[in-house]
């Protein structure tokens, strides 16, 4: 069957309101195509009837429905608001080399996210999804979930693992600082969980020589007799 210029304009408007940019982009690629040259290629055929159907009105008519849902759970559910604005936080934050290409991928949607939420308006259940569904989500929750090892106000040392030769021939990794501040900073570094070392959630420590932002598997506890 082939695709007419009336079904590529209503598939724009389908993608633009399913928030598929991407897509309504390439569609009035196609749409420009068939004016110029009266048909298109097979291949090309082939490809336009997979996004016009992608982008069609029983797909928007599905998406109303779940952005329905959505936004009851946004303006009830806590966790889940706080969740999603945890994940767009990060991914529009982070410049961690290790998932560089996945977490760019995601920053225009997380920030599209955030200037919604910021705005007052309820984020389209389409940003969320790419966040939610990420691969890194997962490690990112245990960071989310579990709750802070310090508190304001408790001494800590930073571990030596985190300090050269040249600091711990120093004796940084014996100065005591103190917690001035919990989630000083977005969490911006996906690691391992460890019930030991914690997360990476970031803290404000006090130190004689000034503040430091270090996050929280890079500091432990000062022992009661290095008090």
């Amino acid at each position: 069957m082939t695709i007419t210029r009336n079904q590529f304009r209503q598939a724009v408007i389908n993608a633009e309101k399913l928030g598929n940019t991407r897509d309504a982009s390439t569609i009035r690629d196609l749409a420009a195509s068939l004016k110029r040259w009266g048909k298109l290629t097979p291949r090309q055929e082939n490809f336009a009837k997979v996004l016009v159907k992608r982008n069609s009105d029983e797909m928007v008519e599905a998406a109303n429905i779940a952005q329905g849902a959505h936004e009851i759970r946004w303006s009830e559910d806590e966790d889940y608001r706080e969740w999603i604005l945890f994940l767009a936080h990060f991914f529009g934050g982070s410049s961690q080399a290790a998932y560089r290409g996945h977490i760019d991928n995601r920053r225009r949607t997380a920030s599209m996210l955030l200037k919604f939420h910021i705005d007052g308006v309820v984020p389209n259940s389409a940003y969320c999804e790419p966040l939610l569904t990420s691969k890194l989500a997962p490690r990112l929750r245990d960071t989310f979930e579990k709750p802070l090892l310090y508190a304001v106000g408790e001494l800590v040392h930073i571990r030596r693992t985190e300090l050269n030769y040249y600091q711990l021939e120093q004796g940084k990794d014996k100065e005591i600082g103190i917690v001035t501040g919990v989630n000083a900073k977005y969490v911006d570094t996906v690691g391992t969980y460890s019930k030991s070392k914690g997360g990476t959630r970031y803290y404000r420590v006090l130190f004689p020589a000034g503040e430091k932002i270090l996050q929280e598997q890079q500091i432990k506890l000062v022992s009661r007799k290095a008090r």
